[in-house]
C-alpha cells in the first residue's frame, strides 16, 4: 500500500527519487488524505470511510511505504487506530526501492 499523494503514485509528477511510479499490486492509499486541515488523523467515522475505500479487512497483511517512511508510518498509526494489528512499514520505501534498476516500478494506477 503506497501512502504517497496520488501524482507520487502513478508517477506524474517529479520525485528526489531515482525513479518515477509505485511497486507493482500495491494500492495508493496517501497519507495525507487521513488527515484533516490541522494535520490530525481524521476522526474515526471519516477515517474509516476513507480506509474502506481502498483497503478491506481481508486484504493481510498490510505493507505500508511512501518516499521515505514518514508517511507510510502516519499511514500505519491511523490503520492502527482502526484495529488492524496487522500492519508492516517498509522503511527503506521507494528511497531504496527506486535505487536498484532491477526492481520494478509501474507508472499509472
Amino acid at each position: 500500500m503506497c501512502a504517497l499523494p496520488a501524482g507520487g503514485f502513478d508517477g506524474t509528477v517529479t520525485t528526489r527519487y531515482s525513479r518515477r511510479g509505485h511497486i507493482p499490486g500495491s494500492r495508493s492509499l496517501p497519507g495525507r488524505a487521513l488527515l484533516d486541515a490541522t494535520g490530525r488523523v481524521l476522526p474515526r467515522p471519516e477515517l474509516a470511510a476513507a480506509v474502506g475505500a481502498v483497503l478491506d479487512v481481508s486484504d493481510s497483511p498490510v505493507v505500508l511505504y511512501c518516499g521515505g517512511g514518514i508517511s507510510a508510518a502516519a499511514t500505519a498509526l491511523a490503520l492502527t487506530l482502526l484495529g488492524r494489528d496487522d500492519v508492516s512499514l517498509y522503511d527503506g520505501s521507494l528511497e531504496e526501492w527506486s535505487g536498484d534498476p532491477t526492481r520494478p516500478l509501474q507508472l499509472g494506477v
